[in-house]
């Protein structure tokens, strides 16, 4: 029984390999690529099914959130705030991407549920430049700095997404429909990282029971 629960396991495992087996030249080569906005030329462009970029994208963004919130002077509890980080990072990931999912499926969008998940993931790029950049590197940096950031690089990252999502889209109208939606919804949510993270951390901080102090 022990030897058939493991042998399910590895095929697991094996299952998800392909879409985690990639050489870091590739994943620094589509980092940069996800922040260059492609021409809508009418042809299919190339999107990879691979998971282990974005993956690292979203890992990384947490981090930098973390690191963001005990920068900023603010009473934070560990638990609560690693939390609250994983949850918003990966819940926006996998939540937006299955978002993106449907609305393709409804518009007759070609792409597969992991062809949406690595561009919704490598798009992140953009988004965790963003907060490093405005919350790390240049903390003290008026809210300009940060709009400038957000111009450049998260329409970037916006606008490759979007035209993706309109190439492989075959009603024009509808192609266009569903490039609007996710490029808002992809900036959208840097300026929640930005201006309202905060007050999702608070409000899960007073509904987590309070720590007591050893001795």
């Amino acid at each position: 029984s022990k030897a058939k629960e493991a042998f399910s396991i590895y095929g697991r495992i094996d299952y998800l390999r392909p879409y985690f087996d990639v050489e870091p030249r590739q994943v620094q080569k589509r980092l940069i690529t996800a922040l260059i906005p492609e021409r809508v030329t009418g042809t299919k462009s190339e999107v990879v099914s691979e998971l282990y970029g974005p993956l690292m994208v979203v890992l990384t963004l947490i981090a930098v959130m973390l690191a963001g919130m005990k920068s900023s002077g603010q009473t934070v509890q560990e638990g609560t705030l690693m939390g609250t980080a994983i949850g918003t990072c990966f819940g926006y990931w996998l939540g937006a991407s299955t978002f993106f999912f449907g609305l393709a499926y409804f518009c007759d969008t070609r792409l597969s549920p992991i062809e949406v998940l690595s561009l919704c993931g490598y798009g992140l790029f953009g988004t965790l430049l963003c907060m490093f950049l405005s919350t790390l590197l240049l903390a003290s940096a008026t809210n300009t700095f940060f709009y400038v950031t957000w111009l450049v690089l998260g329409i970037s990252s916006a606008f490759r997404m979007a035209s993706i999502f309109m190439e492989r889209t075959a009603v024009r109208k509808q192609g266009l429909t569903v490039a609007v939606i996710v490029a808002s919804v992809h900036l959208m949510f840097i300026l929640y990282l930005k201006f309202f993270y905060h007050k999702t951390y608070e409000a899960a901080a007073k509904l987590a029971p309070p720590v007591i102090a050893a001795g």
